[in-house]
């Protein structure tokens, strides 16, 4: 039995923890907010879904905040769950540096990319 042991302290994943319980909590509300807002809010039932009522939606600046801070606290919430769960194992307890720059840059990356597939529906209204 070996009795090597990783350096951790009480802080370190203190806040992983916490913005981790941030994010769940904000993620209830948003997809709350966005539930409603797609399927409840001065929509007809029997209405499809179109690119042109999408844009109409969009069009307004509280669903584009909603839909973009929807997808930063998922990429957020999922990756920080995915460390978690990484760092359980010591093979890669082991790289904690670098599996933290790898999930930062996979985060950023996507979520540029979920900007940039939403922005052309965005403003069509003229805003």
């Amino acid at each position: 039995m070996s009795d090597k042991r990783i350096a951790t302290s009480k802080v370190a994943g203190t806040w992983a923890w916490a913005m981790q319980r941030l994010t769940a909590v904000l993620l209830i509300v948003l997809l709350g907010i966005h539930i409603w807002a797609s399927h409840f809010a001065d929509i007809d039932p029997e209405e499809t879904i179109t690119v042109a009522g999408v844009e109409a939606r969009l069009d307004q600046v509280l669903f584009v905040v909603v839909d973009y801070s929807l997808l930063a606290m998922v990429l957020f919430h999922g990756l920080n769950g995915a460390r978690t769960v990484l760092f359980d194992f010591d093979i890669f307890a082991k790289r904690k540096k670098m599996i933290d720059v790898a999930l930062w840059v996979l985060g950023i990356a996507t979520l540029i990319w979920g900007i940039v597939v939403l922005f052309p529906f965005i403003g069509v209204g003229g805003w």
